[in-house]
């Protein structure tokens, strides 16, 4: 196996994309830029040099710990870069991702796997009601909603786990249902169908823990982890379970398709 550090910027794209299953779209938001720029190194119309430590990282961890710094003016302004298609001006002052957490605004890491799957981590305001608060929650339920669209060939399983404020300083983590986790498309089927799109009720009626059930109602949640992985039973038998009704029962709190 070559050394990542001997690899060229484009070399390294390639790496990451294989070793991960990325997309052009993921790659380059695991990489804070543009699908476009992770094409135009790939294609080696950019040397990519800027990028070879992030791509490197992500190449060796699974994630970019440090996104590559924005390119700044002489007065030290972050330079403008080509808008979105179809934006009303054709520049646009990209955000500066390299400074600290915020208590005010939701955050999401993701950690990305083998076979594209990945490991997500989310962390709430504590201040409940917050549009930002909704924000991370709606962003928990998109990531199981991604893992359920990449599903195609092969059913892919999420872990939840919760993390929840008990005062003090402290918190505590509790599995969301069992450690084997749930098929990805029936979270998403149940949150829509029997949650009316409300990811924290979901949460909070999967808890077989009374006081972090108690603690995800009241609006202490703080932090969720999803982490997708590939299921043991094959797809085939899965659905043939399924037309048959011979699949599992295990949701809390009535029938559903998990198990």
């Amino acid at each position: 196996m070559s050394d990542p550090v001997q690899l060229s910027p484009a070399e390294l794209v390639t790496r990451v994309r294989s070793a991960y299953g990325l997309t052009w779209a993921e790659l380059g938001a695991a990489m804070n830029r543009s699908p476009r720029m992770m094409q135009k190194i790939a294609r080696g119309e950019t040397s990519g040099e800027s990028y070879r430590d992030a791509l490197t990282e992500l190449h060796e961890t699974g994630a970019v710990s440090k996104a590559p710094r924005r390119r700044r003016n002489a007065a030290g302004k972050i330079v403008p870069v080509r808008a979105k298609r179809g934006a009303k001006k054709p520049t646009v002052v990209p955000r500066d991702t390299r400074r600290g957490p915020s208590l005010t605004r939701h955050s999401a890491t993701t950690t990305h796997l083998p076979d594209g799957n990945r490991i997500v981590r989310i962390q709430l305001p504590k201040t409940v009601g917050s549009p930002e608060r909704g924000a991370g929650l709606h962003a928990a339920r998109m990531s199981i909603v991604n893992v359920a669209r990449g599903a195609r060939h092969q059913d892919k399983r999420v872990h939840i786990r919760a993390t929840v404020d008990i005062g003090g300083g402290r918190t505590r983590t509790f599995d969301v249902g069992s450690k084997g986790g749930y098929l990805a498309a029936d979270v998403v089927s149940d949150v829509r169908d029997r949650n009316g799109g409300d990811m924290g009720g979901w949460i909070a009626s999967q808890m077989g823990d009374r006081y972090a059930r108690d603690a995800v109602t009241q609006g202490q949640l703080v932090g969720l982890s999803v982490t997708s992985f590939n299921a043991v039973r094959s797809k085939e038998e899965r659905v043939a379970q399924d037309e048959a009704g011979a699949r599992r029962w295990g949701r809390r709190g009535g029938r559903t398709r998990w198990g």
